[in-house]
């Protein structure tokens, strides 16, 4: 999960703990001199435009997706080839080559406290390596998987199925909880930033919030009163309570996650007022994010013809709307600040300034979409990955 989500309580850390999860305390750092040899990665470096670092251990195919180190020093990024990559973000040093997947490796991020990595394909193949020796000590066929997260403060691994359940797993024990699925697809989750509860949207535009102690159902919103298509994006205020949600069928709801009522729906794409929007009938939103400073209670949404929604949350207004060049992949606030970056399907990672809606930066290399983006916890880099089968390190520390 994302690394700049409010911490969760130390009541809610105990509850999950005590009872179902195993902690980790001890922090290893990622320093071995016994490093993975690859001299194929030491090929010519293709132009590099604004990125500091240009990783091409990938060799063929899309690269899907990537996270950091906390301090940014390691990357790890997953692709079409069936394999995950941790590398040195500065020299690009491959320090573990993670093989052994079935399919397109769709999920590879460090645990909180980076003594893990975890590694997921499509077709469900997890797989868990420790990171002091760089050993595989866990592995698990789920079937069909079509998302991942780990639990922002334990060790613990959610995954969302094709079938519609979703899997909890202690590791490196391997217990595993099951949550019930409904007959969809269980298209996207977020863990509530209070670590105790989890919000799933399915194929049918239900929304379902789960105690994950109990494994019960706090709220619903069906299809019939939401959203009435697959889900798209989720996430969470810092709050607990706020939900925002977005659909194949172009509306942007926030809702509430105690009671599942629906507080506004923000936007819908697809309406007869949004009929002056080219392709309206086939633009949705794709990503979501809340600020994550409380004294500026914004959101910002992405949609695939390329519009940038900044929302006022408490008086659930538009604040701002920026048209970049191509469809956006995904949006990332940049810590607690009101700096937010997008992944464009342009190749071209954008910086703006929420508060007045102003392009910052336009950092550019990639020659095909941006896939996924991540920020190092520390803020001074963020990783891109894309179907150019390269992924790219762009340093971003002058930017405030």
């Amino acid at each position: 999960m994302k690394r700049d989500t409010v911490s969760p309580s130390p009541d809610a850390i105990s509850q999950i703990d005590e009872e179902d999860f195993i902690y980790n305390e001890d922090v290893i750092e990622v320093i071995d001199s016994d490093t993975v040899n690859d001299e194929e990665a030491m090929e010519k470096d293709p132009e590099k435009g604004d990125a500091s670092f240009v990783f091409i251990g990938h060799k063929s195919g899309s690269v899907f997706c990537g996270s950091l180190s906390k301090a940014g020093k390691f990357a790890v990024t997953g692709g079409e080839e069936d394999k995950a990559y941790v590398w040195d973000t500065t020299s690009g040093e491959i320090i573990l080559n993670c093989t052994g997947h079935k399919d397109s490796v769709i999920f590879a991020e460090f645990n909180f406290d980076e003594t893990y990595l975890a590694t997921g394909d499509m077709s469900g193949v997890i797989q868990l390596w420790r990171l002091s020796d760089k050993c595989s000590v866990w592995n698990y066929n789920m079937g069909d998987t079509t998302w991942m997260k780990w639990h922002m403060a334990a060790n613990v691994l959610i995954a969302g199925s094709v079938d519609g359940e979703v899997f909890m797993w202690k590791v490196p024990d391997g217990d595993c909880k099951v949550l019930q699925g409904y007959g969809y697809r269980a298209e996207a989750g977020v863990i509530l930033p209070d670590g105790k509860r989890l919000t799933v949207g399915y194929e049918d535009g239900t929304i379902r919030v789960f105690d994950l102690k109990t494994n019960t159902v706090l709220s619903c919103i069906p299809s019939n009163i939401g959203h009435t298509a697959t889900i798209t994006a989720l996430d969470c205020y810092l709050d607990n309570n706020l939900i925002l949600s977005a659909a194949v069928d172009g509306k942007t709801i926030l809702s509430m996650s105690h009671t599942g009522k629906i507080i506004s729906i923000l936007q819908n794409l697809n309406s007869e007022q949004e009929t002056d929007m080219k392709d309206s009938d086939s633009n949705w939103i794709e990503t979501v994010a809340f600020c994550k400073d409380p004294a500026f209670q914004v959101a910002a949404t992405g949609s695939l013809n390329g519009e940038i929604f900044i929302w006022d949350i408490s008086k659930q207004v538009l604040r701002h709307k920026i048209e970049q060049e191509s469809g956006i992949s995904k949006v990332l606030w940049r810590g607690t600040t009101s700096l937010l970056f997008s992944g464009g399907l342009d190749g071209t990672l954008r910086c703006f300034d929420a508060r007045n809606g102003q392009c910052l930066q336009l950092l550019t290399g990639h020659s095909e979409d941006i896939l996924d983006l991540y920020i190092a916890e520390e803020g001074q880099i963020v990783l891109t990955t894309s179907d150019d089968s390269t992924a790219r390190i762009f340093n971003i520390a002058n930017l405030f």
